[in-house]
């Protein structure tokens, strides 16, 4: 089979902050963060990786970085699989942004605008960001037929994944759970979850 074990970055400093981090915002691993991918790429040593994947954002890249020591290749960054782009929200704290985008969306369905075309000022939504993240998912399997590779991404970029391959509504994607270095395992030719979030090997860490 070809299996991809899709991973999320490691904690941040901008996460240990409660702010939204999004698109553009480039913060780096926190001390607890590069613990985290140390602890992660020492479970992954004895898989037997091809290749390892990764946004093209610093938080993703370190991660990747730590992983890929250990198998003796470099990060490849792919662009589209950035975290969602929410515009002017982009960088607020989580909390707020999450009011923000509920209050607008229930305004903007109120004046009778379809889902798909509801997005945050300046933004993406859900159906925007499945369509670019499945699109490099898609490009990425076909030329890694029978491997096992890693994919480190974005608690949203892993949740639209998870969520596109178990047919889930886009506006359901949110309710899956992607904590800062978690492990899925997914096999692609049976379109299978194997495991979803998976924080066994460091669950006793704190920051």
């Amino acid at each position: 089979m070809t299996k991809i074990v899709l991973v999320r970055h490691c904690k941040t400093v901008d996460n240990v902050k409660g702010l939204m981090q999004g698109y553009h915002n480039d913060s780096e691993l926190s001390e607890t963060g590069l613990q985290q991918a140390q602890k992660l790429a020492n479970r992954l040593r004895q898989e037997s990786i091809s290749a390892i994947y990764c946004s093209d954002l610093g938080r993703t890249f370190k991660t990747a970085q730590i992983i890929s020591a250990q198998h003796d290749l470099e990060p490849i960054p792919v662009r589209d699989f950035r975290e969602c782009d929410i515009g002017e929200w982009n960088n607020l704290p989580v909390k707020e942004a999450i009011k923000n985008w509920m209050k607008y969306y229930e305004e903007e369905k109120q004046k009778g605008r379809p889902r798909e075309e509801i997005r945050p000022p300046n933004g993406e939504n859900s159906f925007d960001h499945q369509k670019r993240v499945m699109g490099a998912m898609r490009r990425i399997i076909a030329n890694h037929s029978r491997q096992t590779i890693v994919i480190v991404g974005h608690a949203g970029t892993n949740k639209v994944i998870i969520g596109s391959l178990n047919n889930a509504d886009p506006d359901d994607f949110y309710k899956i759970e992607q904590t800062n270095g978690c492990i899925n395992i997914i096999d692609t030719d049976e379109n299978k979850i194997l495991v979803v979030n998976d924080v066994a090997y460091f669950k006793n860490e704190t920051d």
